[in-house]
């Protein structure tokens, strides 16, 4: 035996870069997971605010034009063409979006106001918007109703 191999010490283990290497690739990883978790929450939580809007909107819609005549239309010209009726135009506090909240009902007749009797004329157009967050976004439902 020589008096090398006599000597010898063999140690066992990691060197310290290679411990900084595999703690700099966790790092990574655990870093990419926490941003695609709070990208999901921020997604999460607009589809909610997207969806109850819509919700909102839709419900406005129907509370004006749900198959049924539009007796609160009122048809009036002004220089020879009939005038948008707003029926409802207020703001309004919702826990689950984001505020400022506004929600407009608009209703016009396109086509003129002709027909006898309710429900016999031209259609009438039916518009709820539901606008919110700072940076206004819009959530929008239309329909006809007959007149």
């Amino acid at each position: 035996m020589s008096n090398r191999q006599k000597y010898a010490i063999r140690v066992r283990g990691f060197t310290v870069v290679e411990v900084l290497i595999a703690i700099s690739i966790a790092a990574l990883f655990v870093i990419s997971i926490v941003q695609i978790y709070i990208f999901q929450t921020r997604l999460s939580s607009a589809t909610f605010a997207y969806n109850t809007a819509d919700l909102l909107a839709y419900n406005n819609l129907r509370t004006y034009s749900y198959g049924r005549a539009p007796t609160w239309f009122e048809c009036v010209y002004v220089s020879g063409s009939p005038q948008p009726q707003t029926l409802l135009n207020s703001s309004v506090d919702v826990n689950l979006i984001p505020s400022p909240v506004t929600q407009t009902v608009v209703a016009t007749a396109p086509y003129g106001c002709g027909g006898a009797s309710p429900g016999i004329g031209y259609p009438i157009r039916v518009v709820s918007t539901v606008t919110y967050g700072s940076n206004a976004k819009v959530v929008a439902h239309a329909t006809y109703s007959s007149y």
